[in-house]
């Protein structure tokens, strides 16, 4: 083997170097940049998700009052026929509670929407003020039921008086 000069053993230890530091990239920096990549991003999905559930008990009063609002909507339980008669029966009561004078009310059918939701509907003839008819109204939307009025008849029946015949369709809806 012959002497190495002196350009041709700097040339030497510059590989030598540079490949020792190419393997230390390799086998020791590199792991290390992955893993403290992968450590980055779990931080990152962390701090989101902590935000969000801050975010919820931030509005934890509003999201139990709406949650006890709609879990009135689901007390719905039983056969068709009792959840009919559970639905005329709040009609009935707001009806009442209103001062309206009920004529008449039957079932107009049972109908299965699509997501498990049963539409029950409700032919309902009463009689009565307008101020009675609108408090009727505003006690139909506010009930623990999920009640919407689909149609609505008005004729004066006694103009002295402002006696109303009021004929409607009354939808209430079950889930489940």
């Amino acid at each position: 083997m012959r002497k190495l000069n002196s350009k041709e053993k700097i040339l030497a230890a510059s590989i030598g170097v540079l490949l020792i530091l190419l393997a230390l990239k390799i086998f020791v920096l590199g792991p290390i940049y992955d893993k403290t990549s992968i450590y980055y991003g779990e931080i990152k999905q962390a701090k989101v998700t902590i935000r969000k559930y801050m975010a919820l008990e931030h509005n934890r009063t509003e999201i139990l009052k709406a949650q006890k609002q709609i879990e009135g909507y689901s007390s719905l339980k039983g056969s068709d026929e009792g959840k009919s008669a559970m639905v005329m029966s709040k009609i009935e009561a707001e009806a009442r509670g209103s001062k309206l004078q009920i004529l008449d009310m039957n079932s107009a059918g049972v109908t299965k929407v699509k997501g498990g939701v049963t539409l029950y509907r409700i032919n309902l003839s009463v009689e009565g003020q307008l101020k009675n008819f609108l408090d009727f109204i505003s006690g139909i939307e506010g009930a623990n039921i999920l009640l919407q009025v689909e149609k609505i008849a008005l004729a004066v029946k006694d103009e002295s008086v402002g006696l109303l015949k009021i004929d409607m369709v009354i939808l209430g809806a079950a889930f489940g």
